[in-house]
């Protein structure tokens, strides 16, 4: 009689084909978020999102060693990747134990574009809105805090909730989604300041419009992001149609007095300026919008820092177009181009106040790029 002893190792290379390719998670605002991307026959690539799902996140996240909530999202919300797409039709029950599970399809196999990469939010905390009771004063111009700074030619993706005052003023539609018409700014619960042009199209018939909140990507659709109606639209009233001069407006949302958006870390006014203030020659000052970046309108909110321009020059560019009631902005020379494009009209022209405090100072009108 003779004794057998068994001695087992752990094979990394079986472990490692367990948990399937290597995977990573690119272009977030942190480590927990960002865009799928998997590391097969030597290449980093993306998933496209055709039926992609927050089943499909929860195994993304539990396989990068995250437990708490998981959310996708879809259409390149982080950003469109630069590699092969591996991967389509994932189909996930959420209890896999790792992505390749759920590749039901041969891989490279697939009818998309990088516009469709898949990504997840890991670990996702639920803010829900609140009606804020301090007093307007008291959190208009507030950001949340920049980590680090393809719209508005010259600008990058903007933080989501990096500028909580940007509305979409868009045309209501029997398909539902309207399209964006103009750019606008909260400056209260129930008013948003934009350009009388705007109107000019469809007219003032308030059953024409609704607004947009707390949006990021203009097709996905986020947890603070709210639609509202709108009441009442009230243009300047030396406004006229033929020039740009008094080129402004302000809409009435629906809702009851002061309620009519709920503030929240994604949703909240910018500040009006003081009487007689001007913002300084070196401010930091910013537009913002969904506008032309130079090949195709973005579907991330834009930003770009803006230099303003001394009176005197745009007075000698544009003679009497240009009047005492407009401020100018923008790069008149130069390879680098920033200013504000179609689809920007409307938006704000913000700067900062000592104590990180943002005003807006105008809304964009027009100009020559």
């Amino acid at each position: 009689q003779e004794d057998i002893s068994i001695n087992c190792y752990r094979d990394n290379d079986s472990h490692k084909a367990l948990l399937g390719p290597p995977m990573r998670l690119m272009d977030g605002e942190n480590k927990k978020e960002g865009r799928v991307e998997i590391y097969i026959n030597g290449q980093w690539g993306t998933i496209c999102d055709d039926g992609w799902s927050d089943k499909d996140a929860v195994v993304v996240c539990r396989q990068l060693g995250y437990k708490g909530l998981s959310r996708a999202r879809t259409m390149a919300y982080f950003g469109e990747g630069k590699g092969p797409i591996h991967v389509d039709n994932v189909k996930c029950t959420g209890n896999e134990r790792s992505l390749a599970d759920c590749i039901k399809q041969d891989i490279g196999k697939h009818n998309c574009r990088h516009s469709e990469d898949a990504g997840v939010i890991c670990d996702y905390l639920i803010k829900k809105a609140s009606s804020i009771k301090d007093s307007l004063a008291s959190v208009c111009g507030l950001r949340i805090l920049h980590r680090r700074q393809k719209r508005i030619i010259g600008g990058t993706n903007s933080l989501r909730g990096g500028w909580p005052w940007q509305v979409a003023l868009r045309i209501k539609s029997s398909h539902g989604d309207g399209r964006l018409l103009c750019g606008a700014t909260l400056i209260s619960s129930c008013w948003v300041l934009t350009a009388a042009h705007c109107f000019k199209r469809y007219g003032n018939n308030t059953r024409n419009y609704m607004v947009r909140v707390g949006d990021y990507h203009t097709l996905v659709p986020e947890e603070y992001e709210e639609e509202i109606g709108v009441q009442e639209i009230v243009q300047h009233p030396e406004y006229r149609p033929d020039n740009s001069d008094y080129d402004i407006a302000l809409v009435r949302l629906q809702g009851p007095h002061e309620q009519c958006t709920r503030f929240s870390a994604h949703v909240l006014p910018a500040c009006l300026p003081f009487r007689r203030e001007r913002p300084q020659k070196a401010s930091n000052c910013y537009i913002t919008g969904w506008g032309d970046t130079g090949r195709a309108y973005s579907r991330t909110l834009q930003e770009a820092a803006i230099p303003l321009i001394p009176k005197r020059i745009c007075e000698e560019r544009y003679h009497t177009k240009f009047t005492g009631r407009m401020l100018c902005a923008g790069s008149l020379h130069g390879q680098k181009q920033i200013d504000s494009c179609q689809g920007d009209s409307g938006g704000p022209l913000m700067c900062e106040r000592p104590g990180n405090i943002w005003v807006v100072y105008g809304v964009t009108s027009w100009g020559y790029g």
